[in-house]
């Protein structure tokens, strides 16, 4: 159902990972800049598990059809997750699978993020239906409603489908697999955290572990200006230290440090390591010199130290290319991911920000007592011991992230791939092939091509046993 309305073309602002866990650099490897309008709406349910709530919204999605057989070929169903859902590039993974195996890929919107709006505002109230469970439940819906729709068009028998997804999304691939095995049949789970933490020290200790990669200097220089800038602000020159970092304002000490932490972090995180560590490397041991160097890292990253603070997550007004405040209340809300100081070596990030900081971050912005209950969660998903066939779990080997994924199982039905390699860090196969690949990288894509073809196949002669959406989850008994 098309909607009139009129196109803003906006830039994502950059938030680094506690705030999303892909970065606007990140994201426009995966996929392309400008969508050229070609997206379409979806009538969605507000509330698809309240009989007594008959409210819908419009739900944008793209539609990537051209190298599609619909006599063979898969449909892929791209999740897109915490921020504005741009369309797959051409050069992405998943369209060189759909090019590959003659597929249809199609990009749904998460419910609260771009144009995808389900409510007036961002007020706390009506971020309750900002759920992962809802959002599974619009993919379900999504997807269904088209399966039932290109059967009826192609004359084909009810199709089931391959979800893919990096980060957030990921973890909602390998979850859809494993909540709704009748409406799909395999999943790729890029850097999936399907592991809800909320004190997730590990995060920081694979930072020291990533950088170190460049030899011990590098987090060592980082940790001694990162304690340098704390002497200072003890010492009572925050103010100055805050001017220094282009914020004339005041903040709670764990939000700079916040900040600060996802200096390194993001780069890290982003792939670009061993740049950073190099640039580093090339500053003379003097913190004063580094401090001032991290401050115009920041500012050519497009970070602001403003908004890491509580006070900027408080505005309700909804703004499409922004996601801070929706993101950072599924965090607070259902699935943690709070990056504290490590426990295990040297940590990276001030001690202030231990989980009670965040527990008082998560009451500021929202204006009530909010905080994760991610056993809740973990129980309803399985986290790493949720049990599912034909999901393919990538990581890569510097990614912060993977420790709440599943880099290693004893689970045949689960197929563990950890890409190392220099660099190789967040959602690193989905990007676009490049002549510079590590061989390790290029060999995961080749083994998920492998997989992928094999279970393509297998659910062609399933689904010629079984034909009908009534029968689309006996598929799952087809040897």
């Amino acid at each position: 159902k098309n909607m009139k309305v009129v196109i803003c073309m906006l830039l994502l602002l950059a938030f680094t990972q506690a705030r999303m866990f892909k970065t606007t650099a990140e994201e426009l490897k995966l996929n392309e800049e400008n969508s050229n309008e070609d997206y379409f709406w979806y009538t969605q349910k507000l509330d698809h598990f309240n009989p007594q709530c008959n409210a819908t919204w419009q739900q944008r999605y793209y539609d990537i059809n051209q190298y599609w057989d619909p006599k063979t070929g898969p449909l892929f169903l791209y999740i897109c997750g915490e921020g504005t859902c741009r369309k797959p590039s051409d050069t992405s993974f998943v369209v060189k699978m759909a090019k590959a195996f003659k597929g249809r890929v199609l990009a749904l919107e998460h419910r609260f993020y771009g144009m995808s709006q389900p409510t007036k505002d961002w007020s706390t109230e009506n971020l309750k239906f900002l759920t992962p469970d809802l959002g599974l439940a619009d993919l379900a819906q999504f997807a269904t409603a088209k399966s039932v729709e290109f059967s009826a068009q192609y004359g084909i028998p009810h199709r089931r489908w391959i979800t893919v997804g990096g980060s957030y999304p990921g973890a909602m691939s390998a979850w859809f697999r494993y909540k709704y095995p009748h409406i799909a049949f395999a999943a790729l789970s890029s850097s999936g955290v399907v592991d809800a933490i909320a004190d997730y020290h590990q995060y920081d200790e694979q930072i020291f572990n990533s950088t170190a990669k460049s030899g011990l200097e590098c987090p060592q220089k980082f940790i001694n200006a990162t304690q340098y800038i704390e002497k200072m602000i003890n010492n009572g020159e925050r103010r100055k230290v805050f001017s220094i970092f282009g914020f004339d304002g005041d903040l709670v000490d764990g939000e700079f440090y916040y900040f600060l932490g996802d200096l390194a972090a993001g780069a890290v995180q982003g792939g670009t390591r061993t740049t950073f560590c190099k640039s580093l490397a090339e500053l003379p041991n003097d913190n004063e010199t580094v401090m001032h160097w991290l401050a115009d890292y920041a500012a050519k990253s497009g970070l602001s130290l403003e908004e890491y603070g509580a006070a900027s997550l408080r505005n309700t007004t909804i703004d499409f290319p922004k996601n801070a405040r929706q993101w950072t209340y599924q965090t607070c809300a259902n699935l943690g991911y709070f990056q504290t100081p490590a426990q295990v070596g040297i940590p990276m990030r001030g001690l202030n920000m231990k989980i009670d900081f965040w527990q008082s971050f998560c009451e500021r912005v929202y204006g009530v007592k909010i905080f994760p209950d991610t056993f809740h969660y973990n129980t309803r998903f399985g986290a790493k011991g949720l049990k599912a066939t034909k999901i393919i779990f990538t990581n890569g080997s510097e990614d912060p992230w993977k420790h709440a994924s599943i880099t290693k199982t004893d689970d045949p039905n689960l197929i563990p791939i950890e890409i190392v390699c220099d660099d190789c860090a967040h959602c690193v196969d989905l990007h676009a092939d490049s002549p510079t690949d590590a061989p390790a990288l290029v060999a995961a894509r080749r083994k998920i091509m492998g997989h992928m073809e094999g279970w393509i196949q297998q659910e062609l002669h399933s689904e010629a046993v079984y034909p009908s959406m009534a029968d689309a989850s006996l598929r799952e008994f087809v040897e």
